[in-house]
């Protein structure tokens, strides 16, 4: 079989965007007939002038997309004796979108609407580095917390081990050879699966028969490329909605914990289908966890730990706090945890809070006369700090920045004793163990949440008259340092 618009002399015309698009099967089989004749090292064809003047005016309409290894020993055109204009071609290292890799998805999807191209191949090869990498990464992945300063090529090679443990558990006996190029076959059904996951309009394209996606293998010695078939069939949504049973406090903070050494370690989030939202939307919520972060725009709760919709409920203010007793973040736990189920409540901090910084200078407000006309922030400030004034007094002599942190730490100490002082029912299913109660710092340059405990021993708590506010009304009139 000759490719179909195959120049041969100046009278024939080669595939161009003024011609029809090729259907995938017939696709397919010129892939196969083109990659016996460079198995049987016929010479392919010279591209002549026309060709490229053609292509060049009328556009490109490629029978085939192809996502292949960036390996120099597997060049897609050669594999299939194709010609400029007949295939369109992404490559990276193992063949992959491990990391979501928005340029080869768009790309994908550009060609498959705009191009009209209906086959899309997933090409793997024997003897793949990428894939030796990733077998070789597994006790990496596997560490409990993730490499400090890790390169790109690194954290790259661990994405992909969600392929090479597979191999491996599906060959406990094998040698390392053998679970590797098992790992190269399960790297292409799950690449093909991926982007079906990623891509909306494919995923739609394909269920509506307008799209074929297959996968294959090349073997670099043999030069032969075998089809191996279709995606495998996607995995039931797993999406927590209200139909959902609650989620234990550890094992809300187990998950919390993994997902933050995900983000740390720099892996890209997964992309949130369609049906999640869908479900979401018709069955309601049932949050895993509930977590009081700060506004701060460096803070991103639910990128840090992972999360998709639906798995979290979330509250941020300035300051992660209720040092002016506010009824909306108790008030929004308490639904939380009396309406949704929820037995994890996380009060979360972070490095180099602006808020507790601000604190820590409004000390000599905080310890003055009223100040008329103060502002809504500076009487917040000043309301922040009992933190700052604690750790100030444990640090008399150090810097300024060492004492910021201490209160960082003392102030989410803080508001978890307050949560349980002004809320009765929290404190009730705190003291019965069906709520439990977790501090955090999020450290702002590295990406990890430390988790520090829960409230300490708080014994006979006071009600809330009964606490002793600071003066909320500061002397000075310039703001605060508040970044």
């Amino acid at each position: 079989m000759q490719l179909q618009f195959e120049e041969l002399d100046g009278s024939k015309s080669c595939r161009t965007g003024k011609g029809s698009a090729v259907a995938p099967d017939q696709a397919l089989a010129i892939l196969k007939e083109g990659n016996s004749r460079y198995v049987a090292s016929k010479a392919p064809s010279a591209t002549l002038q026309s060709r490229r003047q053609a292509l060049s005016d009328d556009g490109q309409l490629p029978l085939v997309a192809v996502l292949s290894c960036a390996d120099s020993r597997c060049p897609v055109e050669n594999i299939f004796s194709l010609a400029a204009g007949d295939v369109f071609v992404c490559r990276n290292a193992g063949n992959t979108v491990a990391q979501a890799e928005g340029s080869v998805v768009a790309s994908m999807e550009y060609c498959m609407q705009n191009l009209k191209t209906q086959l899309l191949v997933v090409m793997g090869h024997t003897k793949c580095g990428a894939l030796k990498g990733a077998v070789a990464s597994i006790p990496a992945a596997d560490a409990p917390e993730p490499k400090q300063d890790a390169s790109v090529l690194e954290n790259y090679l661990v994405a992909l081990t969600p392929a090479a443990k597979q191999a491996k558990a599906e060959l406990p006996r094998a040698s390392v050879q053998e679970v590797e190029e098992r790992a190269i076959r399960i790297n292409v059904k799950n690449t093909m699966g991926k982007i079906l996951e990623v891509s909306e309009p494919l995923r739609q394209m394909v269920d509506a028969g307008r799209i074929k996606v297959e996968g294959a293998i090349y073997d670099i010695t043999t030069g032969k490329v075998e089809f191996i078939g279709g995606p495998p069939a996607p995995a039931p949504l797993s999406v927590r909605t209200g139909k959902s049973a609650s989620v234990p406090g550890p094992e809300a903070l187990a998950t919390l914990k993994a997902g933050n050494a995900r983000y740390a370690g720099g892996h890209a989030p997964a992309a949130t289908p369609k049906g999640r939202i869908q479900a979401l939307s018709s069955d309601g919520q049932l949050p895993m966890a509930a977590v009081l972060g700060c506004a701060d725009s460096r803070c991103p709760v639910e990128l840090m730990f992972g999360v998709a919709p639906g798995d979290i409920f979330v509250c941020r203010n300035a300051g992660n706090a209720i040092a002016k007793a506010e009824a909306s973040v108790v008030a929004s736990m308490e639904y939380c945890m009396a309406h949704l189920k929820t037995k994890l409540l996380v009060v979360l901090g972070h490095t180099k809070c602006g808020a507790l910084n601000g604190a820590l200078a409004s000390i000599p407000a905080a310890d003055a006369p009223p100040k008329a006309n103060a502002s809504v922030l500076e009487q917040y400030l000043v309301a922040l700090t009992p933190a700052a004034k604690q750790a100030r007094a444990e640090l008399p002599r150090a810097p300024d920045a060492e004492v910021a942190e201490l209160a960082i730490r003392i102030n989410v100490k803080n508001t978890m004793r307050s949560i349980l002082e002004i809320s009765k029912s929290l404190r009730q299913q705190w003291e019965s163990g069906d709520l439990m109660i977790e501090g955090g710092i999020y450290d702002i340059t590295t990406g990890k949440v430390e988790f520090i405990g829960g409230p300490q021993n708080v014994g006979n708590l006071r009600s809330l008259e009964l606490v002793e506010q600071p003066n909320l009304t500061p002397q000075s009139s310039s703001c605060c340092q508040w970044c």
